[in-house]
């Protein structure tokens, strides 16, 4: 069922098809709603609720509080119109270009081992959907089944891949590792704004896991336009053993056609020998980078990580706008 959703103080009236959320109707309506996690945890895209019903899909989103209630504040990455509905966005810049999100039919063309329980799976489109790298998307996965990847590829072609691994217990993980190539499903993208800001100064690209997917595109982006940052780019890059660094050789060709990056590579359980760091991401970033707040961040990965990344972050006085994060819930 088609409700209409209308967005003040502008007017605009977008029709939200029923198992849209707030948002991904804004967006396939072309109205950039802010946000910036998409899964209820930063609180970015609260919108005042003026009128109508809606369903909170995940009553239990660390961003959900009894005071937004008070006020009809509500979360419009997770709030799906139940009736017509009236918003009010927030103050704030309304005019920065983003991609239209789009939903298309998607056909898995290839699976490539990365690492143990890891995989870069390829799929295509019938027409090329714009992305910026560093965007996600989500992908149906049956029966109601909703998960977000990050696109790990450039944007320009019917192809969009991704990096995934598989968890035990994990409903998602497992029902993408289970598709065959040839499976149809259908994809909605783009989402996500942690995105390569390309202004000149320092960078710092902090991932763990295969919060590499989001990292590999924004490089890739740098190397394919040789983006020279007047300043290092370093690429911290963390997981549990060297064997599960994914998509080494990938990102190794985008660092090596980068000006001035560097690859710092470190892991929880070193083997003897290992000639990188041992531990995890922020003793890397407190020995490597010794002047923070003069650099500009972009994190993804599990959620753990990112917060601890965050919270150092911020102990040392990096402004929160030099700070872009995708925290994978």
């Amino acid at each position: 069922m088609t409700r209409q959703l209308r967005i003040e103080p502008d007017g605009v009236a977008i029709d939200a098809a029923g198992h849209d959320t707030i948002l991904q109707a804004a967006r396939r309506g072309g109205v950039a709603l802010p946000y910036e996690c998409g899964w209820g945890s930063c609180g970015a895209c609260k919108v005042t609720l003026i009128d109508g019903q809606v369903d909170l899909i995940f009553p239990g989103a660390p961003a959900v509080n009894p005071r937004d209630a008070r006020r009809n504040r509500i979360l419009a990455c997770q709030s799906r119109a139940i009736s017509d509905v009236t918003i009010a966005r927030g103050p704030g810049d309304w005019s920065a270009p983003t991609p239209r999100c789009v939903e298309q039919q998607a056909i898995l063309r290839g699976i490539d081992d990365l690492a143990p329980e890891i995989r870069q799976f390829s799929f295509e489109t019938a027409e090329p959907i714009d992305f910026r790298p560093g965007q996600y998307a989500i992908l149906h996965l049956g029966n109601g089944l909703r998960r977000c990847y990050s696109m790990c590829n450039l944007p320009g072609s019917t192809v969009l891949q991704f990096i995934a691994k598989r968890y035990d217990g994990g409903t998602g993980s497992n029902a993408l590792a289970a598709l065959a190539p040839g499976t149809r499903i259908t994809i909605e993208a783009p989402f996500g704004v942690c995105t390569l800001r390309r202004q000149p100064g320092r960078k710092v690209f902090v991932a763990g896991g295969t919060g590499i997917a989001p990292v590999l595109a924004m490089l890739r982006e740098a190397a394919a336009a040789r983006l020279d940052f007047g300043s290092p780019a370093d690429v911290i890059y963390g997981a549990r053993t060297p064997a599960d660094l994914a998509a080494d050789d990938m990102l190794a060709a985008a660092i090596a056609q980068t000006p001035r990056a560097r690859y710092l590579p470190v892991v929880e359980h070193a083997p003897s020998g290992w000639p990188h760091a041992a531990g995890f991401v922020t003793d890397v970033i407190k020995a490597a980078i010794p002047d923070p707040a003069a650099a500009e961040f972009y994190v993804a990965g599990p959620p753990v990580m990112v917060n601890a990344v965050r919270s150092l972050l911020r102990a040392v006085d990096v402004p929160i706008t030099q700070v872009h994060y995708d925290s994978f819930g």
